[in-house]
C-alpha cells in the first residue's frame, strides 16, 4: 500500500482528482512540481500543459480546451428521466432521494474510476494534521503479538465499505486495488514482519442491529482482533446513543466467549450531503460518540477515526473526489484513507501518512 503523503520526501501519491460539474480540482497541498497524471482505470496518463494546467499557486488544477481528462457536467450528476436508470436496477446510473429532489449520479461498479484522476506530485508545504490520539496504551496484546512476530487474527464485522465495495478489486477493474481490511492485512504483515489472518464477515446492506445475526460466524472466529465497522447504513435510522450501545453488546457479548479478544471501533467516513440518508450530522454525532465511548473504554478498546481525517481532508477537496459510487461508498483512493488511519494506529510512519 502505497502511503497517502510523505512529510519527509514532499512526494504526494495516487491523490484523487474527479471534474464533476466543474472545470478544476483542488490538491490538499500546492504542487511545485506535477509528477504524473493519470487515469489507471482507463489505463491513460495525461500530460501537463495540454490536458490541465496547474494554477501558479500550486493548489489547483484546471482543465485545458481539448482536454482527454474525463470530466462531468452538472446535469450528467444528476440523472433525470428518460435517462435514468434507477437503483436497485443492475445497470442503474441514478439514485433518488437528493435533498434538493434531484436524483443523484450512483454507479455500482466502476464509472466513478473511470472518471477520476489520480495525480503524484511534490509540495513544499504539506502540512496535515490528523490529530489522531495516539492511544499507545490500548491494545496491548495486539501490539505485543506484532513486536513478537506472532501471528495476529483480524476479524471485521461491518456494512458494505467494509465489505469492500468499489473498490477497484472488488468490483473486478484496473488497477484492481483491495478493500482497506486487505489493505490493512498487507501492511501490518509486511511492516511487521509476520503472518496475519483476516476474515471479513461484513456485509453490505447491514447495520448495526444486523451483527447478530451474524453472531456465530465472528464469535466462533475467536480473533486477537475484532474490527467494527458499521455507521452509514444507520445515520438515518439510530441515534448515536442506540448505536453506541449497541456497539457495547457486540463487544460484552464478543468477551464472554472470547476474553483475550481486543476491539477497534471506526468512526465511519460521512457520505454525500446531498442525499438524504447521509445528511450532515448524523455522522460526527456517531463519531463524538465513539470517540467518548472509546475514551471510556478499557485498553482492550480502541478507535480507528476515519471520520477526523475524511473530515479534514474534505475541507480541502470534493466528496466527488473521494467517491466509489456517487453516495456512501469510498473509491480507491477513500480504502487507502480507511487503511492509512487503521495502520497508524499499530505503526505511525514518522512524517507520513
Amino acid at each position: 500500500m502505497s502511503l497517502l503523503w510523505n512529510r519527509k520526501t514532499g512526494v504526494v501519491r495516487r491523490e484523487s482528482c474527479m471534474f464533476a460539474g466543474t472545470d478544476s480540482v483542488r490538491l490538499l497541498f500546492p504542487a511545485s512540481e506535477l509528477l504524473r497524471i493519470a487515469c489507471p482505470a482507463l489505463g491513460t496518463e495525461y500530460q501537463s500543459g495540454c490536458d490541465c494546467s496547474l494554477s501558479p499557486d500550486g493548489r489547483t488544477l484546471k482543465l485545458e480546451p481539448g482536454s482527454r481528462i474525463p470530466h462531468l457536467t452538472e446535469r450528467e450528476l444528476h440523472p433525470a428521466e428518460p435517462e435514468a436508470r434507477f437503483y436497485p436496477a443492475p445497470d442503474a446510473n441514478a439514485i433518488e432521494g437528493g435533498i434538493d429532489g434531484r436524483n443523484l449520479l450512483f454507479d455500482r461498479r466502476n464509472f466513478f474510476a473511470r472518471h477520476q484522476i489520480e495525480v503524484d506530485y511534490r509540495s513544499d508545504e504539506i502540512d496535515f494534521r490528523s490529530e489522531l490520539a495516539p492511544q499507545r496504551d490500548r491494545l496491548p496484546r495486539c501490539r505485543a503479538r506484532l513486536a513478537r512476530r506472532e501471528r495476529l487474527n483480524i476479524t471485521v464485522i461491518g456494512d458494505s465499505i467494509s465489505e469492500g465495495y468499489n473498490a477497484t478489486a472488488f468490483v473486478g477493474s484496473p488497477p484492481f486495488e483491495p478493500p482497506y481490511p486487505e489493505l490493512v492485512r498487507r501492511e501490518l504483515a509486511e511492516r511487521f514482519g509476520t503472518t496475519v489472518e483476516l476474515r471479513n464477515r461484513a456485509i453490505g446492506g447491514t447495520g448495526c442491529r444486523q451483527a447478530a445475526d451474524i453472531a456465530d460466524s465472528w464469535l466462533g472466529d475467536r480473533p486477537d482482533l475484532l474490527i467494527v465497522a458499521y455507521g452509514m447504513n444507520d445515520f438515518a435510522h439510530l441515534s448515536a446513543t442506540e448505536f453506541i450501545r449497541i456497539m457495547a453488546e457486540i463487544r460484552e457479548r464478543c468477551r464472554r466467549t472470547s476474553p483475550n479478544t481486543e476491539y477497534l471501533f471506526v468512526a465511519s467516513m460521512s457520505g454525500n450531503p446531498q442525499w438524504r440518508l447521509t445528511p450532515p450530522g448524523p455522522d460526527a454525532e456517531y463519531a463524538a460518540a465513539l470517540r467518548e465511548f472509546v475514551a471510556g473504554s478499557p485498553g482492550d478498546t480502541a478507535l480507528a477515526d476515519v471520520h477526523k481525517v475524511w473530515s479534514r481532508i474534505l475541507e480541502r477537496k470534493s466528496f466527488y473526489d473521494l467517491t466509489g459510487n456517487g453516495v456512501n461508498h469510498p473509491n480507491d483512493y477513500g480504502h487507502r484513507i480507511y487503511a492509512s488511519v487503521l495502520v497508524a494506529l499499530f505503526d505511525p510512519a514518522e512524517g507520513s501518512f
